[in-house]
């Protein structure tokens, strides 16, 4: 049946490619949402990386794993899309934060969002939405690598095949992003380190109802911690307001807006 599809894909049957990426789109979806974020742009750099696997399927040979192939379209695509971006700091959640503790239109909105029906606060969720966040201020090729072999959970070989570089290369960039990340950490985020300057789950937390606020925070105080989290948080009842987070900020980053030095008690827990 695989041979059958991928035949008929390569003399220009449309149909048959369709049924080739189908059961793929989740993973493929993940791919581009994780190393993106945004939810607009992860869905163009989607659609962008299936016109290329449609347009190159004639140059697919069977030897290798299809599933393979087309993930490391999506992969490639998205870090072609991100050295044209501006990186974004590490703590852009608190440039943010403090833009939005001054304007009633961005209060507004996250206000609204954690007042909707479905919302209610998880913690896991958050810190994947968080990671994904921080990940925007590494190299593209780092930010990947991290991907596809950290949150994804792929082999070296599998990661080293999507990415198109050697074992060498890929172990090299995820043990910089690895170390990287972990030191980012340690001077942002207050579920990491008492020294953290982000307290966004703290502040996001209170803003639910009592009966929606999940359970308690999760010891984090490694990048091991953090990663198991992130392995298996999905998309959920956040969703709404991360879409949100993510707009916004890229916009605040794109700017360079904001300071990155907390000046309000904006997502602070009292006292």
């Amino acid at each position: 049946m695989f041979e059958d599809l991928i035949s008929r894909a390569k003399q220009g049957d449309k149909a048959a490619f369709s049924r080739l990426v189908d059961k793929e789109l989740p993973k493929l979806r993940r791919i581009s949402r994780r190393m993106i974020g945004h939810p607009d742009d992860a869905e163009d750099i989607l659609q962008d990386a299936l016109i290329k696997a449609w347009t190159g399927i004639g140059q697919f040979e069977a030897r290798a794993a299809f599933s393979t192939w087309v993930a490391s379209i999506v992969a490639r695509t998205a870090v072609d899309y991100l050295r044209k971006q501006k990186r974004w700091r590490t703590e852009a959640q608190v440039a943010y934060a403090n833009l939005c503790a001054g304007s009633d239109e961005l209060s507004g909105e996250v206000i609204a969002a954690t007042s909707a029906p479905d919302f209610a606060y998880e913690v896991k969720e958050h810190i994947s939405y968080c990671f994904s966040c921080v990940g925007r201020s590494l190299p593209p090729d780092e930010q990947a690598a991290l991907v596809v072999r950290d949150v994804l959970g792929l082999s070296a070989r599998e990661a080293s095949n999507v990415l198109g570089v050697s074992d060498s290369v890929l172990r090299h960039r995820l043990a910089t992003a690895r170390a990287a990340m972990q030191e980012k950490y340690q001077g942002l985020c207050a579920l990491v380190s008492k020294q953290g300057i982000c307290h966004q789950c703290s502040g996001l937390k209170m803003l639910a109802p009592a009966q929606k606020q999940g359970g308690p925070f999760p010891d984090i105080a490694t990048y091991a911690d953090r990663m198991a989290i992130v392995r298996t948080a999905e998309p959920g009842s956040m969703t709404e307001l991360h879409d949100v987070f993510w707009r916004r900020t890229k916009e605040i980053e794109d700017a360079g807006d904001g300071s990155i030095e907390p000046e309000s008690d904006c997502g602070l827990p009292d006292g």
